[in-house]
């Protein structure tokens, strides 16, 4: 049945709906032929004149004179214009009846020429005396009356032409008659289609047919216009008020949704043209009348409307008969024959009217054309619908095929938790056959897996569901995975998608794994740690952080396998001591986080120590070697953080570490002073936040430490520059927050411009009072060094500014210089070759060896505070000290003393050859003022005994060390 039915509907549709459509659109024609033509009335001659006065209201005695001046014509055309005109003609008694046809006439009032007595007025909304509405226009009845001329006063609106007839009054009947029923054929013919149409859309839900309905109804319209049968619809009369609005916004709408169908009807075809301009010309100009034409004048309006309507025809048939050669498609021929009947009765009136004739084509008029053109519209609209059809059951076909070949599981869920259908590649994944209509999902899924696929059958409006389950294998010992999807329409189908995700499933929890746990020692990474504390139920205790102290050096001289294996032996000591539940995270090469949920703060105090304890006791054994390790660690309590996020706490945790790392005999700090530590670490974070946006943090300020010479204390200046920052409230954060800060996210280099900037314009501005001033001291950072970008602009900062650097000294820290001594040299070199100098700073606090003095050419050594004290308390402190006085001298260098806190101390320096002395005992650091009002370093010394005994060295008639002559020395912290 199926196999005869088919091809029945296809053949009707492709030939019988087409052809009977045809020989509708040719009865239409015939039928309607010669409606107009064999009811002609006697064509008048006129003499026509344009009222151009300002008001236009000219008399009529002054519109007499001026039509004998004219010459008679049978048609003339008003130009869109919209001032009165003046008509003047003859009557004839075999025809007593005058019609004037226009359709864009809006009034009319006529006047006997010879005695001046008004016979008649009339407007689209009434009539007076001899005037009625006739067809399309107005008619005068004369009958009974001796008139044998009349003046009569006219306006219009649109395209109108200025005509007049002489009827009797049987024939004016009969063509009234014909007019009303051109208006009943237009609305039944095309209202019928549009109908059928709208019926179509709805049941289609298509927007093309829904368009195609709007179309036809708007066509209908268009054609009443044309034909002057607008004036009512399907019966009601429109009001006058209203006529020309509504004639402006059929016209404008027309055009629009003509582009509009158009656009959808070939829509497929016309996205494969690579020249879209055109069409996006023309959608353009279908919004811009849509918009902007109800706006505008109505005259205004139809100039734009014909202007876009040439465009538009234009554009449109090249686009059809580039449908036409390329795809032979029937739409387009249908379509293109709709708009030629259309053109085809344009072109019958303009040339007729062009050679003063009712038509050349008899029957071929706006009416019979717009009856036809809907139909052979409607012949395209239903090839596209066949077409469509046609698609659809391919489609239908493919998409059978592609479910009984997919390789993905398919199956159709019926009535309740039934399976209705099912694909051989779902048979085969679930080892199922379908040899009955029971066959219920419980069958192979679990049962949350049921009850959310069961429950799209309540989604009436469609619904979607995506999921995942697994399912035991029959062995039970291993489980795969399955990817569901499931949607429906209505709720009663539900078709389901089934796929084996098993080992998706597995790499992805592999990849989860590696993506929060390090994968050396299995503990987790800072991510996981994120994510298992911010799932946990409870707030953690504590948190703890541990650095391992000189783990490099294993890296260094055994490689990184010992290295590796000594961290898994870290690990392993560390979760010894926590308890189930606590985590465990490795966030560093040498770093790790323990987060406590078990216990209060003073346990966790003693776990910590128990790890320290464990890692820092016993030696790490890899074959035959042993490493030892000591670890620092930070503990804070997470009761007073409150609400903060877990990197707050591990950054807390981690100041606390670094304040360990400087505390040699301390190997665990913990948060004691809670106000204390947050103002010092939120004006770190503050300073991090400001650094890591590559900003220079406000409130910074240079202050300055002088440093006395112990030959001739009085005679000299010299000082070191250090770094200050003044928060809004006043308070001063130290130098050491600060470079801590920059130094651990690598943004020394922004710190360092700011202050050889500042320094640099500093000296400059105080060249002349700084007359005794040999060396001002600035302290580069390590990672400043490092940085080529910066160095650069360092030298081009010295060469542009001479006299400063000839007083600036550069101090690079011994493990800075020592860790790359060849880059190091070359930037030594530099800087002296421009006249600066450079000391190498904090000796003693590194490696402390002599040998590499030799191979750094600075210009001055700086003694770090631990051996200067050392050299107080012990002889072979001192010892050591006056061997590198003894070889800073003999290498052609000055050398300094930091932490010269007393007399003792300054009289050790003393005694051991070391030239320049830095510390409290002189002074602390001040502010430049003091420095500018002050003549030498000895000026700032409070302490009397101090004070005395530099004033002794003062008076030796030849000292024991010659003045630093050159010029350059500098250090910041």
């Amino acid at each position: 049945m199926q196999k005869l039915v088919g091809p029945l509907l296809e053949r009707l549709t492709t030939f019988v709906f087409p052809v009977l459509l045809i020989g509708l659109a040719a009865v239409a024609l015939l039928t309607h032929s010669g409606r107009f033509e064999n009811n002609a009335g006697r064509q008048l001659e006129l003499r026509v004149w344009e009222d151009s006065s300002p008001s236009g209201t000219s008399s009529a005695q002054l519109a007499s004179a001026m039509l004998n001046a004219v010459s008679p014509s049978k048609l003339l055309e008003t130009h869109l214009s919209a001032r009165p005109f003046w008509i003047a003609l003859s009557v004839y008694s075999d025809a007593p009846v005058i019609d004037f046809p226009s359709r864009h006439a809006m009034s009319l009032s006529c006047w006997d020429a010879e005695s001046g007595v008004v016979l008649g007025t009339g407007n689209r909304s009434s009539t007076d005396g001899r005037m009625a509405i006739s067809r399309a226009g107005f008619s005068l009845d004369l009958e009974g009356l001796a008139t044998h001329s009349l003046l009569c006063k006219a306006s219009f609106r649109g395209p109108a032409k200025i005509s007049a007839e002489g009827w009797t009054h049987e024939s004016l009947e009969r063509s009234q008659f014909a007019h009303y029923r051109s208006g009943i054929m237009i609305e039944s013919a095309i209202g019928i289609l549009a109908v059928f149409m709208l019926l179509t859309a709805i049941v289609n839900r298509s927007r093309l047919y829904l368009t195609f309905v709007g179309w036809l109804l708007l066509n209908m319209r268009m054609a009443g216009i044309s034909a002057g049968t607008d004036f009512e619809f399907f019966g009601y009369q429109i009001p006058a008020d209203y006529l020309i609005a509504i004639r402006q916004f059929t016209v404008c709408s027309y055009f629009a949704i003509t582009i509009v169908l158009f656009n959808l009807l070939f829509s497929k075809e016309l996205r494969k043209f690579a020249f879209q301009q055109p069409l996006n010309i023309l959608q353009v100009s279908a919004l811009a009348a849509l918009v902007l034409g109800p706006l505008l004048p109505f005259e205004v309006m139809l100039v734009g409307v014909w202007l876009g309507t040439a465009i538009g025809v234009a554009v449109i048939f090249c686009y059809l008969i580039l449908i036409l050669v390329g795809n032979h498609s029937r739409v387009a021929g249908w379509y293109v024959a709709s708009m030629a009947v259309t053109l085809g009765a344009s072109l019958n009136e303009v040339v007729a009217a062009a050679l003063d004739q009712r038509a050349l084509l008899v029957g071929l008029n706006s009416v019979s054309a717009a009856i036809a053109s809907a139909l052979l519209a409607s012949a395209a609209v239903a090839e596209h619908m066949r077409t469509h059809r046609l698609q659809t059951l391919k489609a239908q076909q493919l998409l059978e095929a592609a479910y009984q070949d997919s390789p993905i599981g398919l199956f159709s869920v019926g009535d309740g938790v039934l399976i209705s259908k099912m694909n051989p590649a779902f048979e085969s994944l679930m080892r199922a056959e379908l040899q009955s209509s029971h066959i219920r999902l419980s069958d192979f899924f679990d049962s949350v897996t049921v009850e959310r696929i069961a429950a799209l059958h309540l989604e009436k409006a469609g619904g979607t569901l995506e999921l995942q389950t697994s399912v035991e294998s029959e062995d039970g010992l291993t489980r795969r995975w399955f990817a569901i999807r499931a949607s429906t329409v209505d709720g009663s189908i539900i078709e389901c998608s089934l796929q084996d995700i098993t080992e998706r499933v597995s790499a992805t929890e592999r990849l989860e794994y590696l993506a929060s746990h390090d994968p050396l020692t299995g503990c987790l990474n800072l991510r996981g740690l994120g994510l298992k504390a911010g799932a946990a139920q409870q707030r953690p205790v504590a948190l703890a952080y541990f650095d391992l102290d000189r783990f490099k050096l294993i890296n260094d001289l055994y490689g990184h396998t010992a290295g590796d294996l000594v961290l898994k032996q870290v690990a392993e000591r560390m979760q010894r001591v926590l308890q189930p539940g606590d985590l465990l995270a490795r966030i560093g090469g040498d770093e790790f986080v323990v987060v406590f949920y078990q216990g209060y703060m003073a346990e966790c105090e003693i776990k910590c120590n128990t790890i320290t304890t464990l890692i820092g006791s016993a030696p790490f054994q890899m074959e035959s070697q042993s490493f030892a390790l000591d670890v620092s660690a930070g503990l804070v309590g997470t009761e007073q953080f409150k609400n903060s996020e877990l990197k707050d706490i591990v950054s807390a945790a981690d100041t606390l570490c670094r304040m360990a790392k400087k505390r040699p005999h301390q190997r665990m700090v913990v948060m004691q002073s809670g106000d204390r530590f947050f103002q010092q670490h939120q004006d770190e974070l503050d300073l991090i936040n400001c650094l890591e946006r590559g900003e220079t943090p406000e409130g910074l300020f240079l202050v300055m430490q002088p440093e006395v010479s112990l030959s001739r204390p009085f005679d000299s200046l010299n000082f070191e520059m250090l770094v200050r920052l003044r928060k809004a409230d006043g308070l001063i954060v130290p130098a050491g927050t600060i470079i801590e800060a920059a130094e651990a996210h690598g943004k020394t280099a922004i710190i360092d411009r700011w202050v050889v900037n500042t320094a640099i314009r500093w000296l400059e501005a105080h060249t002349h009072e700084l007359r005794n001033t040999h060396f001002v001291g600035v302290n580069l950072s390590g990672g400043s060094l490092n940085d080529e970008q910066f160095t650069e602009e360092l030298f081009a900062l010295f060469k542009q500014h001479p006299v400063a650097l000839e007083k600036i000294c550069i101090e690079i820290t011994e493990t800075v210089a020592i860790t790359d001594m060849r880059n190091m040299q070359r930037f030594i070199d530099r800087v002296r070759s421009m006249g600066g100098k450079v000391a190498l700073d904090d000796f003693g606090a590194g490696y402390s060896s002599f040998g590499y003095l030799k191979g750094l050419s600075v210009d001055s050594l700086k003694l770090d505070g631990s051996l200067v004290r050392d050299a107080v308390r012990s002889q072979a402190g001192q010892a050591i000290i006056v061997s590198i006085a003894g070889l800073v001298r003999s290498l052609g260098m000055k050398s300094v003393g930091e932490f010269a806190e007393d007399l003792p101390t300054i009289k050790v320096l003393y005694e051991a050859g070391i030239d320049y002395a830095q510390g409290y005992g002189i002074s602390k650091p001040v502010e430049g003022d003091q420095i500018l009002a002050a003549r030498s370093g000895a000026d700032f010394v409070e302490d009397p005994e101090i004070l005395a005994f530099l004033k002794q060295l003062q008076s030796q008639e030849e000292p024991s060390m010659r003045l630093f002559s050159d010029s350059a020395f500098s250090s910041i912290q």
